[in-house]
């Protein structure tokens, strides 16, 4: 099937029609569908597909009765013994009986994997199923479907490898329960879902447990993590304590730390939990993290740094998203960068943010810090900006980069169409001179 459509067409000749006809019923069911649509040949082809992907269900414009009636059509015609993997996407409440024939069906032909999204809808779908019991899946993937484990004793879901909820209520117990049966679990995935006080990632004897994944979990106060093998963390919301019985297998951390609508102070909370992630090859996060690492004004012109240093000793990687308000300058970067002696990599993104018109701390203050400490980088081979929009200050940022990483190969800015009319008035002396340093800067529009 990677060749040409010309000659797709001239092995097909070649073939008996039987032979073709046999091959193309197990086709994933969108190119099925198309088949029977553009062809005589396959307008009768039978249905054994393995992988019932309706996804893309309204792509073409239809109803949702309509969408229900293709795929029952498919269902009530498949003839084959087993069905590897079901995705369903619908964008209105409704259909619930014939979603759980659909899933009956699938269970009974063995489903390995289970995607169910209903997050257009707005309104969390119920069935009669009870997923906890499927012996088969290994992947099972639920937006806004209910999900609960009668007695927090599962039936199934021994062969689970990847679980992933969104909008559904969970418990100490119930997370309690899927570690202790399904050994194979590898990664965990908890999105808008209804916790309240502590989560608690009770893996320790699991050998294959290496993502987690916590997003938009406001209630939670506490993430507890018993897993020797997690090799990648992800979170996304309000700050929280956040423990790790042991890292040393965390090779990648994403802190999309949010700021929290009460308007506390959560540095000591970002630096208490920063230890856990000194280890990590990829970081991504937010100013909010700089905002806990570096240095603050006092007042009385001192700056007073934090008593705690942390060294991030094999960091490759590192990808910064700047989120309004800050007070975050160059100096906020630079002092985090030179703590990563091995950093390969860098991806600062200004798309939804833009530098104050004074930068009072910059000004004052960290413009002079930056002249007098040491920032070589001497690993530093790329450097990528998302959001360039040619403001003085994203000039210091591109100027203190091709001064200071002798190895520099590529370095890109990206700026966004749309932002013409807002970009500055491009200060070409200045740009010239970091060009006549650095002459490969490349800047690409999207």
């Amino acid at each position: 099937m990677s060749e040409s459509s010309n000659k797709q067409i001239k092995l097909l000749h070649n073939l008996p029609e039987e032979l073709v006809l046999r091959a193309s019923s197990f086709l994933p069911i969108q190119s099925l569908l198309q088949n029977r649509v553009v062809s005589k040949l396959f307008r009768h082809t039978e249905i054994r597909s393995l992988d019932l992907d309706f996804s893309g269900i309204f792509s073409v414009r239809r109803s949702q009765l309509e969408a229900i009636n293709v795929i029952q059509n498919v269902f009530n015609k498949h003839e084959g013994s087993e069905i590897n993997r079901f995705v369903l996407c619908l964008k209105d409440i409704g259909g619930e009986e014939a979603v759980a024939s659909w899933i009956k069906i699938c269970i009974a032909k063995r489903i390995q994997e289970l995607v169910l999204d209903f997050s257009k809808t707005k309104d969390i779908m119920e069935t009669a199923i009870d997923f906890s019991a499927i012996e088969t899946v290994k992947a099972l993937h639920l937006r806004w479907c209910k999900f609960e484990i009668p007695d927090n004793s599962p039936k199934g879901l021994k062969l689970l490898k990847t679980l992933s909820l969104m909008r559904t209520e969970v418990t100490k117990e119930m997370i309690d329960a899927v570690f202790r049966n399904c050994i194979h679990l590898e990664s965990l995935e908890l999105i808008q879902c209804s916790m309240h006080g502590l989560l608690g990632i009770l893996a320790n004897n699991h050998k294959k447990f290496k993502s987690l994944a916590v997003s938009y979990m406001p209630n939670l106060m506490d993430i507890v993590s018993y897993a020797p093998t997690l090799e990648c963390f992800k979170f996304d919301g309000y700050v929280m304590n956040v423990i790790f019985s042991r890292t040393d297998a965390l090779k990648e951390a994403n802190l999309q730390y949010n700021r929290n609508r009460r308007n506390y102070d959560s540095s000591a909370m970002v630096v208490a939990n920063m230890k856990h992630y000194t280890k990590v090859y990829v970081l991504a996060t937010t100013n909010i993290f700089l905002e806990a690492f570096t240095k603050r004004y006092v007042g009385g012109g001192r700056l007073e740094k934090r008593s705690t240093t942390f060294k991030f000793e094999n960091l490759r990687e590192f990808k910064i998203f700047f989120k309004a308000p800050t007070v975050c300058t160059l100096f906020d970067i630079a002092e985090f960068l030179k703590e990563c002696p091995q950093l390969e990599h860098v991806v600062i993104d200004i798309q939804n943010f833009t530098f104050a018109p004074r930068l009072e701390f910059w000004e004052i203050h960290h413009k002079e810090e930056i002249k007098k400490n040491n920032y070589l980088l001497k690993s530093l081979t790329e450097v990528k900006i998302i959001g360039y929009k040619g403001h003085w200050h994203e000039l210091d940022i591109l100027e203190f980069f091709v001064k200071n990483a002798p190895s520099l190969v590529k370095l890109e800015l990206v700026m966004p169409k749309n932002a013409k009319s807002k970009a500055h008035a491009p200060d070409y002396a200045r740009i010239n001179f970091i060009k006549s340093i650095f002459p490969g800067i490349k800047v690409k529009e999207v």
